[in-house]
């Protein structure tokens, strides 16, 4: 009997301490909530899928496509008759005003240009200014409600970055694709300034279009795919390695078409290489007739620094050097310090116009 009492007692107690456990856990069963079974069934775990829409959102409506007529006069035995070609390429609206970045390979003998909206509107665009040096080319439309790409002067840009490119191959229409910065190119594609080199995806009509980085901020302007030669010599695209032209250089090159018609850059008349005994740029080369074969330089000579009347560059990197003397205005007068078998000499040359 007192074993039965016993047994009824403790089942009481351990049913007190449940019940008051249950309560402390699920509060609403306080307020006469009925228990809610999801509590104790598996929670589904979802996270935020991955976009670029807003960035394509962004920049997408100032990437425009560019129709580029000319006239083909060359005569064969199976045609004697000019013939049109239309040419496509893609174009970045920079301005409110309706200048238009692009590059001049895309409206390069371009009888007329047409340049298409994305909002549907075909525009007549007329040519402000190329510049040959870094193939681009920028084009004026008249157009009401124009939408000017996301631009920043300082770009925190680094290999690795996840970039967007945006254009118009084969004339699909606006087209999307995605890699990542994979190196700022130092190759002979570009003697005066580094390339952007992106796995991007470029195809004909791309070029001209916008690089922009995951916040839809163009960091550079579309250029073209590598090109190689096969076994029989035949032009042949490398998958993954396309160029794009550096957002920082193409709207210096577009400020200077729009208030000058055309680039103007300095040149003395030399080619180089990085001296592989020491600091200093070895002369491989010198233009005939050049300023610098004019003043004196000779092929071996090692250049230590170049001076201007207002700056100075110590000359250890052949980019930082030429690109230095490129931004020296011609009919200005440079000082070369020149180390000519273990001799300090100084040199002066007047800066001439690159063409």
């Amino acid at each position: 009997m007192l074993k039965s009492i016993s047994f009824v007692v403790k089942s009481i107690l351990i049913g007190v301490v449940v019940s008051s456990i249950i309560l402390l856990l699920v509060p609403d069963l306080r307020k006469g909530s009925e228990i809610s079974w999801a509590l104790f069934s598996p929670q589904k775990i979802t996270q935020e899928k991955l976009s670029f829409n807003h960035a394509v959102n962004a920049a997408g409506p100032a990437v425009v496509n560019i129709y580029s007529q000319s006239i083909d006069n060359t005569v064969s035995f199976n045609r004697r008759q000019p013939v049109e070609r239309i040419s496509i390429g893609s174009g970045v609206i920079m301005t409110e005003t309706g200048y238009i970045l692009t590059c001049q390979h895309v409206i390069e003998n371009a009888n007329s240009i047409l340049v298409g909206l994305q909002d549907g509107r075909r525009v007549e665009a007329q040519i402000i200014g190329k510049d040959p040096i870094t193939d681009l080319a920028v084009l004026s439309i008249t157009a009401d409600n124009l939408h000017v790409i996301p631009q920043q002067d300082e770009i925190d840009f680094r290999v690795g970055d996840v970039v967007l490119a945006i254009g118009n191959p084969y004339d699909l229409g606006q087209t999307i694709t995605q890699g990542i910065v994979s190196r700022f190119s130092q190759s002979s594609l570009a003697m005066y300034f580094d390339y952007i080199q992106t796995d991007a995806v470029l195809n004909e009509g791309n070029s001209g279009g916008a690089l922009v980085d995951s916040n839809g901020y163009l960091v550079g302007i579309n250029n073209a795919n590598f090109k190689t030669l096969d076994s029989r010599r035949r032009v042949k695209e490398v998958d993954g390695v396309s160029f794009a032209v550096p957002y920082t250089l193409a709207k210096k090159v577009m400020d200077e078409i729009i208030a000058n018609g055309k680039v103007t850059r300095g040149v003395l008349g030399f080619g180089g290489e990085e001296n592989p005994l020491g600091d200093g740029i070895l002369v491989t080369s010198l233009t005939s007739g050049s300023p610098a074969e004019s003043a004196g330089l000779q092929v071996g000579d090692i250049v230590v620094s170049v001076k201007t009347s207002v700056d100075s560059l110590a000359a250890n990197d052949l980019r930082k050097t030429l690109e230095f003397i490129s931004n020296t205005l011609p009919g200005k007068t440079m000082e070369l310090q020149v180390n000519r078998n273990n001799n300090l000499l100084s040199i002066k040359i007047v800066v001439a116009e690159l063409t």
